[in-house]
């Protein structure tokens, strides 16, 4: 019996002194988990009340902080454990340059994502082109940055791609040229064709500028005017339809010929 009690002595000394342990390790990741979550909205929200602080640093800047908080949890409950974080830092130094080499894209990223942040060739809700992708950027992470394409999707680039290759911020000025392209019969009088369309252009208010009108190919039985203007961003989508229309709607007329315009003048 004797030999009974002292095993399950044994027993209850190491549930109570790894119990009490397990149970503080599991409270400490429940507190640092959501400290981490809560300074992570602080900072957005903190950040969000001065127009100066742009928000890729606030986003970039949560980001860090929550990731820090989370590794300081991970510390912690390896102390309760009575583990060495000494010894464990020095462990997992050596286990970095091992996973560095591996990893050395996902670290780029990381490097990306930083001279993002510094430098700030664009910023949230910018309209960009990078890697194929057109959209409006939405969030800049640590490692990855998140595109809203023009279809509502949602993309996910790394921020390699933003950082070490070619970025059109096609936001950032407040005009963009459109060019409008328009097939005309050979029969078609080239210089009456032009005026008809500089006219309907020209009526339009929301056109700048007319950069260039004139012809762009010719074909044995057609030709191509080309025209580009200039207008204002947000309505370049809108001028394009509606100048095509216009455009389309006139030339449905009958169309003058040469000898016509010239007996008219």
């Amino acid at each position: 019996m004797m030999g009974l009690d002292q095993q399950w002595a044994t027993v209850v000394a190491l549930v109570t002194t790894y119990g009490v342990r397990v149970v503080g390790a599991i409270a400490i990741l429940i507190v640092g988990w959501w400290g981490s979550r809560l300074l992570h909205s602080f900072i957005v929200r903190q950040c969000a009340r001065s127009e100066r602080i742009d928000r890729t640093i606030v986003f970039f800047l949560a980001n860090g902080a929550r990731y820090t908080v989370l590794i300081l949890t991970f510390s912690a409950m390896l102390s309760a454990f009575d583990v060495a974080t000494a010894s464990f830092v020095a462990v997992l130094g050596a286990l970095g340059i091992a996973i560095g080499l591996a990893l050395q894209g996902t670290l780029s990223n990381l490097a990306a994502g930083i001279m993002l942040v510094l430098f700030r060739p664009f910023h949230i809700a910018d309209r960009i082109e990078a890697g194929g992708i057109t959209g409006v950027l939405r969030e800049v992470n640590l490692f990855y940055s998140e595109i809203d394409t023009d279809d509502n999707v949602r993309v996910v680039i790394p921020n390699g791609k933003l950082w070490g290759e070619i970025v059109k911020v096609t936001s950032r000025n407040d005009t963009e040229r459109v060019e409008l392209k328009f097939t005309r019969p050979a029969s078609d009088d080239i210089e009456t064709a032009i005026a008809r369309v500089r006219d309907i252009i020209g009526h339009d208010g929301r056109v700048k500028r007319m950069a260039q009108i004139g012809v762009d190919t010719v074909a044995d039985a057609t030709y191509v005017l080309v025209a580009r203007l200039w207008v204002p961003r947000r309505e370049a989508m809108q001028v394009h339809f509606d100048v095509n229309r216009a455009v389309m709607q006139e030339f449905q007329r009958r169309p003058p010929r040469l000898e016509e315009a010239r007996a008219a003048d």
